[in-house]
């Protein structure tokens, strides 16, 4: 069974998965749930661990994603998590 594949869609659907993830994260970040600094650093490690083994680098986009986003938010206030 042939199927033509709509790029288009394809495309805006992994785009909104990748929007999700990245949205979480700033958002356990920002409520205080996990430290920014810490959570970033291990985003970094794992990405440079996982790097060698992969083929195509783009499938390390989303993860990109998130660390910088992480990296370019500002510090969360320093309130206690209620």
């Amino acid at each position: 069974m042939d199927k033509d594949v709509d790029t288009q869609t394809l495309s805006a659907a992994i785009a909104g998965f990748l929007a999700c993830h990245v949205l979480t994260c700033r958002f356990l970040v920002q409520e205080g749930i996990v430290d920014q600094q810490r959570f970033a650093a291990y985003l970094e490690t794992a990405l440079a661990e996982m790097t060698p083994g992969i083929k195509d680098q783009r499938s390390l986009f989303g993860l990109q994603q998130i660390i910088n986003s992480l990296r370019t938010s500002p510090p969360p206030p320093a309130t206690p998590v209620q």
